[in-house]
């Protein structure tokens, strides 16, 4: 079984009430069920939030969806609303600590792997996730994790820590020979995660030597942080 997992807590500090905030005329939530779904990539499609609210949202998205045409109702997915508990719905509480609870509720042993898919990567669409899984299939023999990046918007040897006394000490690169081209730097981006379940519980997170990088382009990897993250994303799907 293949799931996908979606989690959207209603508290956020930079923008309120971001998982469901406008965009282009739709709740955030919007587009990233809405790839899941169209995908076709997944048995159970799991919506986990704190909020009631939320949750009739979601529920309200994927009728909608499947009900838009007639090739959407040959799916046979499963989508689900797990509700978690206030003690994973606060700012203490981690992405790992959200699927480890999950995991724990469904029959992990029928799940070959999981993808998860945060709502705020709203430009994310079904052929990145057909993709990423399709790499990830020719390649899990070797590979226990996926992570979706792009190119850094600086260099590593341009990405350095300041200390108290506000020296440049640990840019130590030549920077006199120094070309950006010569640095093909790469970040997470946030959009797409997969992992086999028991090893994501046993490692606690998506990276080391056993994950593979799934490459996407800038606009693609737009990821919703903060009013300027939103602005951009709705001039890019215009």
């Amino acid at each position: 079984m293949r799931v996908a997992i979606i989690p959207a807590r209603s508290g956020s500090k930079g923008l309120a009430d971001k998982n469901i905030i406008d965009l282009n005329g739709r709740p955030l939530i919007y587009y990233t069920i809405r790839e899941a779904i169209q995908s076709r990539e997944f048995d159970k499609i799991i919506f986990s939030t704190d909020s009631d609210k939320y949750a009739k949202i979601a529920e309200d998205i994927e009728r909608e969806i499947m009900s838009e045409s007639d090739a959407a109702k040959e799916l046979s997915h499963e989508f689900a609303v797990m509700k978690r508990g206030e003690n994973l719905s606060n700012d203490n509480a981690s992405t790992f600590d959200v699927i480890e609870d999950i995991l724990n509720k469904i029959n992990m042993t029928d799940i070959e792997y999981f993808v998860l898919l945060q709502p705020t990567s709203p430009l994310r669409n079904k052929e990145h996730i057909i993709e990423a899984i399709n790499l990830f299939n020719d390649n899990k023999d070797k590979f226990d994790f996926l992570v979706s990046v792009k190119n850094a918007d600086h260099s590593g040897v341009l990405v350095k820590p300041i200390e108290d006394d506000l020296s440049l000490k640990h840019f130590d690169t030549d920077f006199k020979n120094y070309k950006r081209q010569a640095f093909a730097d790469y970040s997470p981006n946030g959009a797409i995660f997969i992992a086999k379940p028991d090893s994501y519980l046993e490692r606690g997170h998506f990276f080391g030597d056993r994950s593979i990088a799934y490459k996407m382009d800038k606009v693609s990897s737009i990821d919703i942080d903060d009013e300027i993250d939103l602005k951009l994303a709705r001039v890019c799907m215009i």
